[in-house]
């Protein structure tokens, strides 16, 4: 099986490690990341309602079936033409977005009138379905250190009628020097990004064991500022679009030891691992949620909920 994954094009170190985390199944992960995702859309609230839209769509050919996890999300099962091309995309009425990547946003659970940061926004699909589940009532704080990333966020909240969020051209890890309290906080970490094989195929040889670290680092520093500006009994939503236990598990088990936050279980997915490559971490970490391509037909992903005690 290893020579399988070889021949896929993963190095000899990940394709060792897959295999000892997931044993067979680590071929069918890496068979399904071979395959383009379907494309996926959520519907814009704050400039439509879901029954409408999915009604003019339907009328021009398109067909899709529901993301489970979100009311406003869908995946294209027949698209005659390119949605980006319709009326209806370039009013803002709708947005491509991975279905995996659309489920921290729904976990978070935003309200109107909140005051929420999003620590990691560009390009904006996940800040754009919280201001829509706030109804664009309330405040979200949106970091970036990349400044084309960060005109291209622009265009998109612009497009898609958002006017409750304020756009930050800095590192989070700055995040304190606002001053500001957060009722709720968004983390979509930098990461190495191997669930996104389909789109990323070079990640397969090119990442290394360093790049691994060098994420975890950070992403351990981002959490330890985003949890010291959040409100007692606050939720951050800690999520990476990574396959690696030491971005996602690893960092999980650190933030329950050092920090006095207890783990909210999520309902999609499926649990996340207690004993990668042997070792024993918490048993709550099951709470927090893997995407696989092979059973959910999405990126790789990890999602994980966290409460301010």
């Amino acid at each position: 099986m290893l020579e399988k994954l070889f021949s896929l094009g993963y190095s000899k170190t990940f394709a060792e490690r897959y295999h000892e985390l997931w044993g067979e199944r680590a071929l069918a992960i890496a068979e399904a990341m071979e395959k383009p995702l379907p494309r996926c859309f959520r519907v814009n609230t704050l400039r439509t309602e879901v029954p409408r839209l999915t009604k003019l769509l339907n009328k021009k050919g398109f067909q899709f079936k529901r993301v489970p996890w979100t009311r406003e999300g869908f995946c294209l099962t027949r698209e005659p033409f390119s949605i980006t091309s319709t009326p209806e995309y370039l009013n803002g009425l709708l947005y491509i977005q991975e279905a995996s990547s659309m489920y921290p946003p729904v976990a978070l659970e935003p309200k109107p009138g909140e005051i929420i940061a999003d620590m990691a926004a560009a390009p904006g699909g996940k800040t754009s379905h919280m201001a829509q589940l706030m109804k664009n009532e309330g405040i979200i704080y949106a970091f970036d250190v990349g400044e084309d990333r960060l005109k291209e966020t622009r265009l998109n909240l612009s497009r898609l009628g958002v006017t409750n969020t304020i756009l930050i051209h800095k590192s989070s890890l700055h995040i304190d020097e606002l001053g500001v309290e957060f009722d709720k906080i968004l983390l979509d970490a930098p990461c190495t990004g191997s669930g996104t094989i389909h789109k990323n195929p070079e990640r397969k040889a090119g990442r290394t064991m360093e790049d691994v670290k060098f994420c975890q680092s950070l992403q351990m520093k981002l959490l330890k500022k985003g949890l010291s500006v959040l409100k007692k009994g606050g939720t951050l939503v800690y999520s990476t679009c990574s396959l690696e236990p030491e971005e996602n598990e690893f960092v999980l088990q650190w933030v329950l030891d050092n920090f006095d936050v207890e783990l909210l279980p999520l309902r999609y997915g499926e649990p996340a691992l207690t004993k990668p490559f042997g070792i024993e971490l918490s048993g709550v970490i099951k709470e927090a949620r893997r995407f696989y391509p092979d059973r959910h037909v999405t990126s790789g992903f990890f999602v994980a909920k966290v409460k301010k005690l």
